[in-house]
């Protein structure tokens, strides 16, 4: 919940007028409105240590925060230690799919990768230099963290949604973070980059950062931040056969960082992400997303800007209708065209799943989870329409064709279609309607196939600064 507060934290702050104007969801793609003297140096994704990399440093304070994870878990979770014994066995027997439930699989494990990326960026390491860290960091903790035998669902997730987020949260704490403020100012920011990112919190504090005074980065103030808050209700819609609804209350986050149109795009110098709650009785967190520009594949200026690229991204989505992750590497086109008054926006690519995490009422009697693990390939399909750098409409669609790799079908395809809709804003704020719809189609050997649709309704109302 907390790293949710922190969201929303920079959400505000980033709604106002310090980052200059406009709003943004991450169906979005909204216009830049780069800052004088921001140049693609200034917004370069640099290290944050003041020496070069130190690779041996990061890998001692791998080996500290799996240790400190460790006593925790044993201490305040009564989660057996593993020892000499369980490390050979963890070697010997090899890999396999757990059945923990999916926000501790795709939640838990993708922030335990965030601060491992973290620890390799502190120490200096560039974004391509941090992955394999993230890595190493997973497979330290699936072998020698844990006495259950290590799995594979895991080290796949912890890798690349650790890398996704931790970049994303990464950029967040250099905006909190003031290295010329004092007293109180500096401690609640640097406190909570600490509980939020102790990849970099734990670094700073060992390298006397925390209270030192000195410039900060280009980072610390990026060319284009845009945030939207939105709170409202929700219908779900239970998908037990019955046609049962559920409403609940709702609060939603968006972010953009950068611009992808701008300077010459570096990993993640523009990315989205997102975050959802809601009141339902099993789950809070709903949804946490991010997507993140790897590297800009080619441009075209004009009255239509486009700009092909490299994505990299990972989503979540937990209800009381359905169960959904992914991790994936996409290839897409972003496009802005019109004027300052009103411009259209779309974002379209296709997309490689290495592994996506599915609903499926069969497989809790297999393999002790209630979801599957699958890989395939998939594409989106988005649109949205601006009204003086506010939206009004958007619209999306997508889709993932996947092969059952753990669980219990065969194969799934699942889509996910939306419409939104917005008021011109009044006095900042826009009232809104959104209508959603999850379908999923599941192949099985031993079942009937079957397909389940899962719409959604929300009525809304949202910050849109202009």
């Amino acid at each position: 919940m907390w790293r949710l507060l922190f969201l929303a934290a920079i959400t505000a702050v980033a709604a106002g007028p310090a980052y200059g104007q406009g709003s943004s969801t991450a169906l979005a793609v909204p216009d830049s409105a780069t800052r004088p003297g921001v140049t693609a140096d200034t917004l370069r994704p640099g290290p944050t240590a003041e020496e070069r990399p130190e690779v041996a440093r990061a890998f001692a304070e791998l080996f500290i925060l799996n240790a400190a994870a460790v006593g925790i878990n044993h201490l305040a979770r009564d989660i057996p230690t593993a020892g000499p014994q369980e490390w050979w066995e963890n070697i010997r027997s090899g890999w396999n799919w757990d059945g923990n439930n999916i926000s501790t699989n795709n939640v838990e494990h993708p922030y335990g990768g965030a601060v491992y990326y973290n620890v390799a960026r502190s120490n200096g390491m560039s974004f391509w230099a941090a992955a394999p860290v993230t890595l190493a960091g997973s497979f330290m903790w699936e072998v020698f963290g844990e006495a259950s035998p290590p799995s594979a669902n895991d080290l796949v997730i912890t890798t690349l949604s650790g890398i996704t987020l931790g970049e994303a949260i990464r950029r967040l704490s250099v905006i909190v973070l003031d290295n010329q403020a004092t007293g109180f100012d500096r401690v609640w920011r640097e406190a909570s980059v600490l509980l939020v990112n102790p990849g970099m919190g734990l670094d700073r504090l060992s390298r006397g950062q925390t209270w030192r005074q000195r410039p900060n980065p280009g980072e610390h103030r990026p060319g284009n931040l845009r945030g939207i808050v939105a709170v409202g209700a929700q219908r779900l819609t239970l998908g037990r056969g019955t046609g049962e609804t559920m409403d609940v209350a709702a609060a939603a986050f968006g972010l953009q960082y950068g611009d992808p149109f701008g300077a010459r795009v570096q990993p993640f110098s523009y990315f989205t992400i997102t975050a959802e709650l809601n009141s339902g009785p099993s789950t809070t967190l709903t949804q946490l997303g991010t997507r993140g520009m790897l590297a800009s594949l080619g441009r075209h200026d004009g009255i239509t800007r486009r700009v092909a690229g490299v994505f990299m991204d990972f989503d979540y989505r937990w209800n009381e209708s359905y169960q959904f992750s992914e991790q994936s590497i996409g290839l897409g086109i972003l496009s802005r065209t019109g004027d300052g008054t009103w411009r259209l926006y779309t974002d379209v690519s296709a997309e490689l799943l290495p592994l996506v995490a599915s609903s499926d009422p069969y497989a809790d009697a297999l393999v002790d989870r209630g979801y599957d693990y699958g890989a395939g390939a998939g594409g989106r399909a988005m649109a949205s329409l601006e009204l003086h750098g506010a939206r009004l409409l958007t619209v999306g669609y997508r889709g993932f064709l996947t092969a059952t790799v753990s669980g219990a079908s065969q194969s799934k395809f699942i889509q996910f279609a939306t419409v939104e809709a917005r008021t011109p804003p009044v006095i900042g704020l826009s009232v809104g309607a959104a209508y959603n719809v999850y379908v999923q189609r599941s192949a099985y050997a031993a079942h009937p196939n079957s397909t389940v649709s899962l719409p959604s309704l929300s009525v809304f109302i949202s910050t849109s600064g202009r």
